[in-house]
């Protein structure tokens, strides 16, 4: 015979799960309205902040607008994380220096501390190298710092390779670092088998 109550109680438990999501997405779009009204006046029609990049190639044009609703602050913690994360792109090194000062202003909130250390590195390119290594060596972050590791290799390549090979020992960046030189040591290690099989 099959437990009537306890279907009840599943269904109840689904039906406050569900509500209590939909509460917060409400509450979430309309904390996003000013950046949404801006962002449409820009010619980025989206209901939400989250589907630009999605919807959205590129766009270079929002990017003015994301920044200054992440200097202004003020949004929930999820918010500005994500407004961080948007800056992540190549067109937005002309704004690294202010997104890094956000980053060093901003110690405690940690969705934005962490989106911001994401688009500083993935918006990085060899101009930013030298501050993408100061923020690596900034131990007043802990562990939000690495992050950084796979930007600076990829600008810096063997001078990033250098700069990792340098915090393998860290106590907070060690592990990272050494996972990152063990692969590539494997790779370097399956090329040379692959081209003495060639050479042979």
């Amino acid at each position: 015979m099959c437990d009537i109550s306890n279907d009840s109680d599943n269904r109840d438990e689904r039906f406050d799960i569900n509500a209590s999501r939909l509460e917060r997405r409400r509450k979430s779009i309309a904390a996003q309205t000013p950046i949404l009204r801006e962002l449409r006046n820009a010619g980025y029609n989206v209901a939400s902040i989250y589907y630009l990049s999605t919807n959205y190639e590129k766009y270079s044009d929002a990017l003015p607008i994301i920044l200054k609703h992440l200097e202004r602050g003020g949004y929930p913690g999820p918010i500005m994380g994500h407004l961080a994360r948007l800056m992540g792109v190549k067109e937005a090194r002309p704004y690294w220096d202010r997104l890094r000062r956000l980053y060093e202003t901003h110690t405690t909130e940690t969705q934005l501390c962490d989106g911001l250390a994401d688009a500083l590195g993935r918006s990085a390119g060899k101009e930013q190298f030298d501050g993408l290594v100061e923020l690596l060596r900034d131990d007043s972050r802990d562990g939000v710092r690495v992050m950084f590791i796979p930007d600076i290799i990829r600008v810096g390549r063997e001078q990033g390779w250098r700069v990792v090979e340098s915090v393998a020992d860290d106590p907070v960046l060690g592990k990272e670092a050494s996972y990152r030189l063990h692969q590539r040591d494997l790779r370097r290690r399956a090329k040379a088998r692959r081209d003495a099989r060639r050479n042979t």
